[in-house]
């Protein structure tokens, strides 16, 4: 059949509007990071697996010690090596491996796209220079810009996470402000440059529920307007208001996947159920013996584990399988297999939805209102 003038005009119009497939912003494969020591060899990072879409909020969650901040640390190259040594995988970023970039490479993406804020500010903050000196050093590394713009933004990015008075603190020192201010600070200067990727470690623990919300608004802001977010918190209240998508973390590696919604109203893996549990105050945890050693094989989590048969001592941690057939949320234990009674480990658990963990609209984490 011969197709029309107005046919051929259709058919390329409709393929124009078709929605293009993109590469995430960060994608990260089989990572793993050893931490040696005069008496053992510690699995910090030991086989993860994931990837930040851009405009989106990943939130890594887990207990301390289940390998967050060092997971984050790997990616940006500012592990201390030593007593860390990076065995494996590969990162991606927009496209380009960055594992295996030199550090004047590292360097020259670090700060201007992809910016790391810690979890302890007085270890990000120089205390012999004021505030003002390191915000301008975070802009005029990678820009080129005069003294009176440098001094501007500044002061802009100041006020945008809150502090007060902006235009006279620029010019004082750290030890001036307090700690969940010092945490502002530090934020401000991950952002100098509009980086396309902040990796953010506990950015909202040492600060007010107020000024917390204040945070999350701005988090809100910074990715809708296209940056992509990977934060690191243990606080499911501020997970369930940013998280697009979920990846909670035990013994190193990751144990279970998917959206925010999906892990709150469905989570699956047991580990993922007792932080549930764990965070309105009936820890399954008190109720067994204090954690031995993480296994050499099997699941990470199998000692702990009130479900644990002898299947979840195999080699390595267990495959991921769907969650009632949802490919999008995966989990890595034995009991999704093909063939097995997930029921086992799913019994009903309202605690994991009570109001106050997942607020609504308009709410701050806690109820508190943030008009």
């Amino acid at each position: 059949m011969t197709m029309s003038t107005d046919d051929t005009a259709t058919d390329s119009s409709n393929a124009a509007t078709e929605p293009m497939e993109t590469e995430p912003l960060l994608r990260v494969q089989n990572l793993r990071t050893m931490i040696r020591t005069e008496r053992e060899t510690i699995r910090a990072v030991d086989g993860v697996d994931f990837q930040v879409e851009r405009g989106e909020t990943v939130c890594l969650v887990g207990e301390s010690g289940s390998g967050k901040s060092i997971t984050c640390e790997t990616l940006t190259g500012i592990v201390p090596q030593p007593p860390a040594e990076i065995v494996g995988g590969t990162i991606e970023f927009d496209g380009e491996p960055i594992h295996d970039a030199t550090e004047s490479e590292r360097r020259a993406i670090r700060g201007s796209r992809i910016a790391h804020v810690f979890q302890n500010p007085q270890s990000a903050l120089d205390p012999v220079y004021t505030v003002g000196d390191q915000l301008a050093e975070a802009i005029e590394i990678h820009e080129d810009v005069t003294d009176t713009e440098v001094r501007t933004r500044s002061v802009d990015l100041l006020q945008r996470v809150g502090i007060p008075n902006a235009p006279s603190r620029i010019d004082d020192y750290p030890h001036e402000f307090s700690g969940g201010m010092q945490q502002r600070v530090a934020l401000a200067i991950a952002l100098a440059c509009d980086p396309d990727l902040l990796i953010a470690d506990e950015p909202t623990t040492a600060v007010d529920v107020t000024v917390q919300a204040r945070l999350i608004e701005l988090f809100r802001e910074l990715t809708d307007g296209g940056m992509s977010l990977l934060l690191v918190t243990h606080d499911l209240r501020v997970v369930a208001s940013l998280a697009d998508r979920v990846l909670v973390m035990f013994g190193g590696t990751i144990v279970e996947r998917g959206p925010v919604e999906r892990l709150f109203d469905r989570p699956a893996h047991p580990y993922t159920r007792e932080l549930m549990d764990s965070h309105d105050g009936v820890s399954r945890r008190d109720e067994r013996s204090a954690r031995g050693s993480i296994p050499a094989d099997g699941c990470r989590f199998r000692e702990e584990c009130p479900h644990a048969i002898d299947d979840c001592g195999g080699d390595g941690q267990p495959d991921f399988y769907p969650v009632d057939g949802r490919d999008e949320h995966r989990t890595s234990c034995v009991f999704y297999a093909p063939g097995r009674d997930a029921g086992t480990v799913v019994e009903p658990v309202e605690s994991t939805t009570s109001d106050h963990t997942r607020p609504v609209d308009g709410a701050a984490p806690g109820g508190e209102s943030r008009d």
